[in-house]
């Protein structure tokens, strides 16, 4: 009997998914929409009708075992009009739509889940869904990737049901909530295939934290000039990963992102979880630097070192990635403009409503699960206090500013209750 798998989500990341799934595991492979409420989903699922199928392609040859095309045994227009048995549901949505996702699913089909992937967690999300689903599956079976696998994008807003995946992460790391875990190993294997590494970790949270986005997205994006970029624009073009003035990156923010990292590893070091060198994460998970730039025991002490040169390596890391250092110069000496990443500004949606870029939005949600992880252990965290406090005056500040704009709820500072909730129902049952 085939392997079911129910896909929540139709976006580029649910698409290459399904191929994945589909080409390795010869599963019967379902996508959940939300055509209903949602014109880009519908979208989705009127291309996928008429089309048939969806297909993944890649940029580059060397990743030509992620491409591939599949008919899904279903597309369900709605959360709530989905039916059936499946083995394993993934969530293929952004974390904080985890539990409200969950909620909406008949709970006829998730008694029936075997295990759940969570694709692009934060730190805590697997408590989270496990604690949302313990009255209806107390059983389950929770994995989640430290971040998706690649690059993936919808190349022609026409086709939704076709994406190319631009590149694919060094290394992934898998964590589940259950010791022995038969998905576990399928996954690490289905990954295998298509050459990503993969680590498999004791526990969930782990695999949680091995994303540097959490360490140092909010210092990037919930500074003051970020957030004027990104809610009221600039002039010329200013860049996420450039030094100041052509970016944010100052002495001060270099500061609040070792203080932020500081703040999470004591909050792992509560939950029995080995920290993360988050120098040696970013040069050899990340973009790796010339050696000539940094020496190899500078990044592995980089730990034990005093606060003041851990800024400092800090500091070094950014602008030995200002340019692409392993690029061929053109004849003029220039490599390519590596950290030439504009902000994104906030922008309407196709309803007109307005929206805030998935950065920083998803990084406020993610900064405030990890501010909660920190609340329920009685860990003190200042820094990232202030990193979520200069995020929401910048909401308030905006709303005074433009209180007749059709506007998303992600305008408005947000509790995320439910979430707090089981955050503290998880910890209490770790």
């Amino acid at each position: 009997m085939k392997t079911r798998i129910l896909i929540m989500g139709t976006g580029p990341v649910a698409v290459q998914l399904g191929v994945l799934f589909h080409r390795y595991l010869q599963a019967e492979v379902a996508f959940v929409s939300r055509s209903h409420v949602s014109m880009r989903s519908k979208q989705f699922v009127d291309a996928v009708r008429q089309a048939g199928y969806v297909k993944a392609t890649v940029q580059n040859e060397q990743h030509l075992k992620l491409t591939g095309e599949m008919t899904p045994s279903n597309v369900f227009p709605s959360y709530e009009a989905v039916e059936g048995t499946f083995d394993l549901l993934v969530l293929a949505c952004t974390a904080d739509a985890y539990t409200a996702t969950l909620r909406q699913l008949p709970d006829s089909v998730l008694q029936q889940v075997e295990s759940v992937l969570l694709v692009s967690p934060t730190m805590g999300s697997n408590l989270i869904v496990r604690a949302a689903l313990q009255t209806i599956q107390p059983n389950v079976e929770v994995i989640s990737c430290s971040t998706y696998l690649g690059d993936t994008r919808v190349t022609n807003a026409d086709h939704p049901h076709e994406v190319m995946t631009m590149g694919l992460k060094k290394h992934l790391y898998l964590g589940s909530s259950q010791a022995s875990s038969a998905w576990m190993t399928c996954l690490a294997q289905l990954f295998a295939q298509i050459d990503l590494p993969i680590t498999c970790v004791s526990d969930a949270i782990e695999a949680e934290s091995r994303n540097s986005s959490l360490y140092v997205h909010p210092a990037l994006f919930m500074n003051t000039h970020a957030l004027q970029a990104i809610f009221y624009g600039t002039k010329v073009p200013f860049y996420v990963y450039k030094l100041y003035p052509e970016g944010p990156i100052t002495m001060d923010l270099i500061h609040e992102m070792r203080e932020m990292w500081q703040e999470i590893s004591a909050i792992l070091q509560a939950m029995d979880v080995q920290p993360l060198n988050l120098l040696r994460f970013m040069v050899e998970e990340n973009y790796p630097l010339r050696p000539e730039t940094m020496d190899t025991s500078s990044i592995a002490q980089f730990e034990s070192l005093p606060a003041i040169e851990q800024e400092y390596l800090l500091y070094v890391r950014y602008t030995g990635i200002l340019i692409d250092p392993f690029s061929t110069p053109d004849v003029q000496g220039f490599y390519d403009d590596f950290s030439a990443v504009p902000f994104r500004k906030i922008s309407q949606n196709q309803a007109g409503i307005w929206e805030i870029p998935r950065m920083p939005y998803e990084d406020y949600y993610r900064t405030k699960i990890i501010q909660g992880l920190g609340r329920t252990l009685n860990i003190e965290t200042p820094m990232i206090d202030v990193l979520l406090s200069r995020y929401e005056t910048a909401l308030q500040q905006f709303n005074s500013e433009q209180p007749h704009l059709k506007k998303s709820q992600q305008f408005f500072p947000q509790a995320f209750e439910d979430d707090m909730t089981c955050i503290q129902q998880g910890l209490n049952a770790h």
